[in-house]
Parts: C-alpha cells; structure tokens; sequence
C-alpha cells in the first residue's frame, strides 16, 4: 500500500488532466512508468489498481549488479516519446527483494530532474540503510525522491504491519486524496480540529500503526536500529566469505546489503535438478526448523535465498546454516529426492 499511495500521486501529478473529475480515459497521452526487471510484483497490482494496466510499467533490463541499465532506460524514454507515450515515472528500487541490490539513485534522480519525471522510490526494503552509520552511502541520492515508500516493520523490525509513504509535495500528496463530507467538517475546536490523516491516503479509518514506531525509537532510538541494520549487513558479508570458501557451493548475486542468494551446486547437472535439489535442501531446513530460509529464481537460475533481518542471529547461526546445506546436499546425492521426499 506505501508504494500504491506514491505512484497514485505520481500518477495524477503527470497525467496532464484532473484525474479526480475526468478518470484515466481524458487523459491526453498514455503514461509510461519505468521500472527494473527486479522490481517488486506490488507494482504491477498498482498499475491495475490505478487503471492504467499492466503494459503501462515498462520492465528496464538490470546489470550484471541487478540495477537498472541506466542506457536502456534513456534509450526506453526516447522511444516512449517517439511514438507519442508520455514518459511519467521512474520507479527506482533500494533493496531488491529478490537480490538486496540498489539502482543507481543518484543518477535515476539526475535524469528524472532532466527530464521532467516523477521519481518514487521503492525503499520497503533498504530506505532505513539511511541510519545505518558504515552503510548510508548504499543509498546516496535517496533523498532527492519526489516520493518514497519503506517498511519500518523491515528495517525497525517492528511488528507486522506497519508501512510508511513519503511524500515531497504536500499539496500534491493531499489533493490526490482529500474528499469532502458532510459528516468529516474541520473545526476549530475539539476531536476535529486537527488535520484528518485520511486526506494523505486511501483509509478512512485504520489503525494507529505509528504508535509502536514512535514507543521503539522513543525506548531504543535510532542509532540502536542503524547499528542493528550494519550488524545484518556485516552478518550477510560473513556469510558470503563463507560460501566462497565452499567448492560446493555458488554465490548467485553480489551480496550488497542483508540478503545473500547462493546454492548447493556439485556439478553435473542441468538447471531443472539444480532446482530439485536446492528446493529439497530448503524444505528440509525448514522443517527441522534449522533454518528460515526462502529461495528465488535470479536471471533464469534458480537459488537459495537468506534474508538476516533478526536481530538476534549470530555468526555461529549462519556456519551452521552452511554446514547443513552441505550435510543436506551431500546426503541426497547419495539418495534420491522422490524416495526421501515421498513424492512431496
């Protein structure tokens, strides 16, 4: 919903109509929004939730680093405004969820000012690197959004759920979603005289979500969390060392922040048992509650995938993850994974 809210008042921003009296068919050009091939699949639910469809959000190839090709979508704008389709919004990505990777923000904000576009950030998983004292220069530029989206229940490692939009321009935030009713009048006195938050966003009526924040960073401050966020950061890098200690095993992506992607790999195979083998190693983890750990599938490959986002893990948690991926992986070479699996 944080990301929703930003691209909704990107979107009426840049339609070149008052979308609220007219709708999305008086718009004079369709709009064109740009993201990474890495980007979160919420952002493809907003295209439709905002009526403009999915064909509206153009998927930018990423690097050999998973950032956005910064010559690709240059060359996507220029294209776009040939045949007539307004370039509207670059959705950059700080903290990719299948990678951890972060685009270029500095130069995504560089080119949007250039060009006259909408800049969001998708930062649900990396915009709290901000407090993060060794690693804040990961996402130089962040600041320069015109609107941003992060999950403190993420980097704070609050409860669930509790997700944040910020906005740069406050009128543009509020008459995206400002109504009036009879029965919502301001006043100058009592329960309504301050500003009604549900001018800023879709729910009328919700839940105080901000109060955990406020109690955490009240109990704890800030820097405990930034220190936390380095703590996962530095945890990821040892873990990395430690597969690339491993001949049997493959580092599938640059580890940049708290997530590092990697698999069990003993040579020989195809792709398909790659993927039958790793998946196997990551429901056996799981349900010896060994370890929490998801998978994904990275430019055609598919791999196993650590996300450090409690503060309590410690280095000796993540030599025992290796060494059961190891132990796992070596015991189904020896057996075969339909008979240990009973066909699971």
């Amino acid at each position: 919903m944080a990301n929703i809210i930003g691209l909704m008042a990107a979107r009426n921003a840049m339609a070149g109509v008052d979308l609220r009296q007219e709708g999305v068919d008086a718009m004079p050009q369709p709009l064109r929004f740009y993201a990474s091939d890495q980007v979160h699949t919420c952002h493809h639910k907003a295209m439709n939730l905002l009526g403009l469809g999915k064909k509206s959000l153009c998927k930018i190839p990423s690097d050999d680093a998973f950032r956005m090709d910064m010559g690709a979508l240059k060359a996507q704008i220029r294209a776009d405004c040939d045949q007539g389709i307004k370039p509207a919004c670059v959705i950059a990505t700080a903290g990719t969820t299948n990678t951890g990777s972060i685009d270029d923000l500095s130069a995504i904000a560089d080119l949007c000012a250039a060009e006259g576009l909408w800049m969001h950030i998708d930062g649900c998983i990396g915009a709290l690197i901000v407090l993060a004292p060794r690693h804040r220069h990961l996402v130089t530029g962040i600041a320069r959004a015109d609107s941003l989206a992060l999950d403190l229940h993420k980097g704070l490692q609050a409860p669930f759920d509790v997700g944040c939009t910020l906005v740069r321009d406050r009128r543009q935030h509020r008459i995206t979603f400002a109504e009036d009713a009879e029965y919502l009048q301001k006043m100058s006195r009592g329960i309504a005289a301050a500003e009604f938050l549900h001018d800023y966003s879709l729910d009328t009526t919700r839940g105080f979500r901000a109060l955990k924040i406020w109690m955490m960073i009240k109990e704890h401050g800030a820097q405990k969390f930034g220190r936390l966020i380095d703590q996962g950061i530095a945890q990821a890098q040892y873990l990395t060392g430690l597969i690339a200690d491993q001949p049997l095993l493959d580092q599938m992506a640059p580890t940049v922040i708290d997530i590092v992607c990697f698999r069990f790999n003993p040579g020989g195979r195809d792709e398909a048992a790659l993927r039958e083998l790793n998946t196997e190693i990551m429901l056996r983890m799981q349900e010896t509650g060994v370890a929490a750990v998801s998978d994904t599938t990275v430019k055609g490959r598919h791999c196993l995938r650590v996300a450090i986002c409690n503060h309590r893990t410690r280095r000796m948690d993540l030599d025992l993850l290796v060494q059961e991926v190891l132990r796992i992986g070596s015991d189904l070479l020896a057996t075969p994974i339909a008979a240990e699996s009973g066909g699971r």
